[in-house]
């Protein structure tokens, strides 16, 4: 009975010891858990293209409206453009030197409360009056690639986030600007 005992104590501390920990860290802390894409290198491409954009002269007006276009994902990862360009479009948001219109999905929440608002149940003097909004007078679109190679006991992974604004009534780009980020990777003793 004793040895019986023995073995389930020393059961239940090894299976103890396998448990899952779980932590909170600084959302700004640098991340490198593997070659993927990850909150680090979101953070570094948001940050540049941020920098690079209100930094550049091209921008007519004292606050130039400009509105986000759709991000290709190239990558062979499943990595959602939308976020990163989440991030930079709050960023510009809060340095007020930028109107930003709403995009696609903004708009279909507007086209929903426009439609609510044109039932009737509305008080006519209350609801939106048709035909005010904004044109925006830049468009934001871009493209995310990456370049993959491995030979012997090496993998290295390129990235390149390109973004550019065109001007919508010349149809000029008149601001582009690229973040590449390179991850390398040894295999270890019991593989990748």
């Amino acid at each position: 009975m004793n040895t019986r005992f023995a073995l389930s104590a020393c059961a239940l501390a090894l299976l103890g010891s396998c448990a899952t920990e779980v932590t909170y860290e600084d959302p700004e802390g640098v991340e490198i858990l593997s070659t993927d894409f990850n909150y680090t290198d979101l953070q570094g491409i948001a940050m540049e293209m941020t920098e690079s954009f209100t930094g550049a002269s091209a921008w007519g007006g004292d606050q130039p409206r400009i509105v986000f276009g759709g991000v290709d994902n190239r990558t062979n990862q499943h990595i959602d453009t939308q976020n990163i360009t989440d991030t930079i479009r709050t960023a510009l948001i809060q340095s007020q030197k930028f109107s930003v219109m709403a995009s696609d999905a903004g708009i279909s929440e507007m086209d929903k409360e426009l439609a609510y608002q044109g039932t009737g149940v509305v008080d006519a003097t209350a609801a939106a009056e048709l035909g005010r909004q904004l044109g925006a007078e830049y468009v934001f679109f871009g493209r995310f690639t990456t370049i993959a190679a491995a030979g012997g006991d090496v993998r290295s992974v390129f990235y390149k986030f390109t973004l550019n604004a065109v001007n919508v009534q010349t149809r000029q780009i008149v601001w582009a600007d690229e973040k590449q980020i390179r991850k390398r990777s040894e295999k270890g003793t019991f593989g990748w």
